[in-house]
């Protein structure tokens, strides 16, 4: 369904969903893996895909034939054409100038390093929600153990000045 995209076929994963639809999905992907929802456009053309999901460079694609319940994750348009390159031997062509203002990496082995990552972790949490295992992360402990009082008043001066062990006198 999907096929190759400019990228080559290191850069797709495709999943297969019979228990959950592609809006179920999409929902845990938002609410759970800070994934941005997407309106299921068609980046790649007709019949390669429309987009569920987005996670930073990525993308995550659903089937457009009807009944079919394939996902796949895969690099924005953009990035395809820059690992397609790369990867045929036109990174010369590319300056690091140019690569970090396309991409926010410096230069190929910073691009290459945070892609793959960046890839990686968008199909573990795709995986996990295309098998109902996606959770929400937990929530950490706050810092901050005691609030501070109003900060109008003698009190909050004082705990301030405490807090910065330098002496302060009130007026």
């Amino acid at each position: 369904m999907f096929g190759l995209y400019p990228a080559g076929s290191d850069w797709i994963r495709t999943f297969e969903s019979e228990k959950f639809g592609v809006r179920d999905i999409q929902k845990s992907l938002v609410e759970h893996a800070s994934f941005t929802a997407a309106i299921f456009h068609q980046p790649f053309g007709e019949h390669r895909g429309a987009v569920v999901a987005q996670f930073g460079k990525m993308l995550v694609l659903s089937a457009t034939t009807p009944g079919a319940a394939a996902i796949a994750v895969t690099p924005t348009v953009e990035l395809q054409h820059l690992l397609w390159s790369f990867r045929e031997g036109y990174a010369t062509q590319w300056s690091s100038l140019e690569i970090r203002t396309l991409t926010g990496f410096n230069g190929w082995d910073d691009l290459m390093t945070g892609v793959q990552r960046e890839f990686s972790c968008a199909c573990d949490q795709v995986e996990k929600a295309v098998n109902g295992t996606l959770t929400a992360p937990p929530v950490p402990e706050t810092t901050v153990h005691t609030s501070f009082p109003d900060d109008d008043n003698d009190a909050f001066y004082l705990q301030i000045a405490e807090l910065s062990q330098l002496p302060m006198e009130l007026p």
